[in-house]
């Protein structure tokens, strides 16, 4: 059986590339294009990894996160933070009960 990513990114470019990236691999990505469709997959059926854009519309990434972290049945769940390469990180939001890392996309364009 595979395993699930959730891909919660507004950007159809970053949800494409990440299907590609896994599509010879035992895992089904499910993407949500932003943070309150996400939350609605994630209690419908919890994936096995959650990465998610921290400047997405309705709930961000960090929201996101925080939901899972604070919902017990789910907590086990690892979740990846996702931030463009101009994009900081709200270096005000507690880390440690909301993610298991985050990720900068450096390889965003620079202009």
């Amino acid at each position: 059986m595979p395993h699930t990513l959730l891909l919660a990114d507004d950007s159809l470019t970053i949800q494409r590339v990440i299907e590609l990236t896994f599509a010879d691999e035992d895992v089904q990505v499910v993407a949500a294009s932003d943070g309150d469709q996400a939350i609605a997959i994630i209690d419908r059926s919890a994936p096995d990894i959650v990465l998610a854009d921290v400047g997405m519309p309705g709930r961000n990434g960090y929201e996101v996160a925080r939901y899972i972290k604070q919902t017990p049945r789910l907590a086990h769940i690892p979740v990846i933070l996702l931030t463009g390469a101009f994009e900081p990180i709200d270096q005000a939001q507690p880390q440690w009960p909301c993610a298991t890392g985050c990720w900068r996309n450096r390889s965003s364009p620079s202009w």
